[in-house]
């Protein structure tokens, strides 16, 4: 009996979390300024599973892709500006999976950093996300 007990409740805490689906207009829909306070309803998104969907804009090369930005809009995307830095994640893939650039729309998949990070004055980005899935 113990050990049917120990079994449902392991299995119940295998179950990955739901992922949640995110817009670029959560997280964009604030004028960002240097080393400011991140909005409550930006802030509340780190650490969850989320889906989001977006465009690719490599940041090497178009084929294996490891990382890449995630950015709301082909206009963000490769031959334009770059994005705004609340505009776009930053995507790590899963290790040992790549991804080809495609000009379609990308949904992926993954736990969200929201941190502001920087090295020195140079600022590295707002949003983070590792160990992603590209679902489509």
């Amino acid at each position: 009996m113990k050990r049917l007990a120990l079994l449902l409740l392991l299995s119940g805490c295998s179950k990955p979390p739901e992922a949640e689906p995110l817009a670029f207009q959560s997280l964009g829909a604030f004028e960002y300024k240097d080393k400011m306070k991140l909005p409550d309803d930006v802030a509340r998104w780190n650490g969850r599973t989320v889906k989001a969907t977006g465009f690719m804009n490599p940041t090497s090369q178009a084929r294996n892709l490891t990382t890449f930005l995630l950015v709301k809009d082909r206009s963000s995307c490769c031959f334009g500006k770059r994005p705004q830095i609340n505009h776009y994640i930053e995507v790590k893939l899963k290790p040992g999976t790549t991804a080809d650039y495609s000009s379609d729309p990308v949904t992926i998949q993954g736990v969200i950093k929201v941190d502001d990070r920087w090295d020195g004055d140079w600022q590295l980005g707002l949003y983070w996300m590792e160990g992603v899935e590209v679902l489509k």
